[in-house]
């Protein structure tokens, strides 16, 4: 496991070429986000896909989060993007939302079935934290995000324990310490042009309903 100080990063920035270039090579990333570490692995690649899931022990119940860039990246991962979920992107991205959609039917099958076991659907968002936006960008491509805890397991918001549980398994951390808490993302369910919010969160569902109606 490759370590890099977030303080490295933040006065070198070209270090997220080598970031992008681990998860170009189908390894795994570890990152810290809001209140919590999380491992990327190249959304489109069933190898990375697979040995995130192993590494995290993952039930097949887990829900499968992505993050995107943009809506012009959200468009290679969602089957369709209605115009209430580009109101509401509009609205809320970058940030704490998180929208369901069906998988894009170019998405490897192999990376789609076990993620929508849960639901059917991957949840998809363009995340506030800038570490993991730049990450986004640089790699270029949707990334499957998962907290860095093992299933059922505290811990994701300590280096000391994140390096306990996935020692041989994550190829790069991005180090940036002992993590404060941090509150959850509203999680919104997109059928068409009407919504649900399936899981409150840091935005009220009457700002969803408000910025859905357009």
């Amino acid at each position: 496991m490759k370590n890099i100080a977030l303080s490295e990063l933040e006065r070198d920035p070209g270090l997220y070429r080598e970031v992008a270039r681990v998860l170009e090579a189908e390894g795994l990333v570890c990152f810290p986000g809001r209140g919590a570490y999380r491992i990327a692995a190249d959304l489109t690649s069933p190898k990375a896909v697979g040995l995130l899931i192993q590494s995290k022990r993952r039930t097949g119940k887990a829900p499968a989060l992505v993050f995107v860039a943009d809506e012009e990246m959200l468009a290679r991962v969602a089957a369709e993007v209605s115009e209430t979920a580009r109101r509401l992107a509009q609205a809320f991205w970058p940030g704490s939302l998180t929208l369901l959609f069906e998988a894009h039917p170019d998405l490897p099958q192999k990376v789609v079935k076990p993620l929508t076991k849960a639901n059917g659907r991957l949840g998809v968002r363009v995340p506030a934290n800038e570490v993991a936006r730049r990450i986004v960008a640089e790699f270029g491509g949707p990334l499957l995000i998962s907290s860095a805890n093992v299933t059922r397991k505290q811990g994701s918001a300590s280096p000391a324990q994140i390096r306990k549980n996935f020692m041989g398994k994550i190829d790069l951390f991005v180090d940036a310490g002992d993590l404060p808490p941090g509150g959850s993302s509203t999680v919104v369910l997109i059928d068409g042009d009407a919504c649900k919010v399936t899981r409150p969160g840091s935005i009220t569902a009457e700002e969803i309903h408000k910025a859905a109606g357009g």
